[in-house]
Order: C-alpha cells, then structure tokens, then sequence
C-alpha cells in the first residue's frame, strides 16, 4: 500500500513536471531578434520623453502601434523572472511598460528584450539588480545580459526542484490538517 501510494505521488511529480516544461519549450526562450540599428537611426529606435508628461515615455515610431508584442509573453515572463514580475506585469501593466521604456531610453539601448529583462529582475530583487549593476560599471563584475533567456537545463532543474520541494511542503500540510503528528 505505501509502495503503490509512492509510485502514484512519483508519476504525479513527473506529469506535472511535463505539464510544466510543455509550456515552455512551445515559445522560443532564446531569443534572437535584437532591433537592428544603425548610427543614424538609432534615435529612431529609442524611446522618447513625453512632452506632456515629463514621468512617462513614449514608444519608438518603430515600436509604437505595437509595445506590447514585442514583450515576451506571460509564461516566459514567469519562467525568466518568476512570480513578482509577473504579478507586476498582470496588475499594473502601464509601470511595467513605462518601466521598460525608461530602462530604454536612459540606457540607450534599442533592444526591448534587454530592458524587459533587466526590468523583470529589478522588480524581482531591487537592491540585488542596482548592485550587480554597479559592480558592472565600475568593472568589478562582468556584465550580465538579462535579455538572454535560460537554458533548458535550467529550466528543467527548476521544475523538478520547484515539485519536490511543492510536493514536500503540501505533504506536510497534509499530515497537519490531518492530525498526524509524524510529518513524513
């Protein structure tokens, strides 16, 4: 009986970790399509002040009618930053995009990815992300690139982990709700 109740919880771990990489290898994790730009035409790729509204910043004419498709979409937002940026971007939607394009146009740099990247990890741990790039700029620390995507064993290693210790945690819980005082 207790050998058949833990090969059900193993299969269970094991569908929810195919459940859960399914999802991410069907959208491109690496990606590749960087916003070309050349000497003169970079001005035409950056973001630009609001006249209006000195807080917030308008897209570039090349990304106007459509900011929000260049993003990465939701479920690789919580794969590369986890759950805090995500919440960010689904209930506050408008900083999470001004946000961008300020990283953008303070950073002068065209690519969309980077600055949603380097965003999502400053939303995820503020005091880590203004550290790292402090040591960047004063060369103590190599510079990390935030729009490259992890890499599939990464992701994996995530998920198996992330059921284990979910799979320990509601075991617990279990035991608790139930009155058993043997917790495992």
């Amino acid at each position: 009986m207790m050998i058949q109740r833990k090969q059900s919880i193993m299969v269970a771990i094991a569908t929810i970790a195919a459940l859960l990489i399914a999802p991410v290898t069907s959208f491109n994790i690496n990606l590749s399509a960087k916003a070309k730009s050349n000497v003169g035409g970079k001005r035409d790729l950056l973001p630009t002040p609001d006249p209006t509204n000195p807080e917030r910043y308008l897209p570039p004419p090349s990304l106007s009618p459509s900011i929000n498709k260049s993003f990465y979409s939701l479920p690789e937002t919580l794969v590369r930053a986890g759950p805090v940026s995500l919440l960010t971007r689904v209930t506050s939607p408008d900083k999470y995009e001004q946000s961008i394009l300020r990283y953008m146009y303070e950073s002068q740099t065209t690519d969309v990815t980077t600055a949603q990247g380097n965003m999502d990890a400053f939303f995820r741990a503020p005091d880590v992300w203004a550290e790292q790039k402090m040591l960047e700029q004063r060369g103590d620390r190599e510079v990390y690139d935030y729009g490259k995507g992890p890499t599939f064993d990464r992701i994996v290693l995530a998920t198996v982990w992330g059921s284990f210790v979910s799979g320990l945690i509601g075991r617990v819980l279990w035991q608790l709700v139930h009155g058993n005082r043997n917790l495992f």
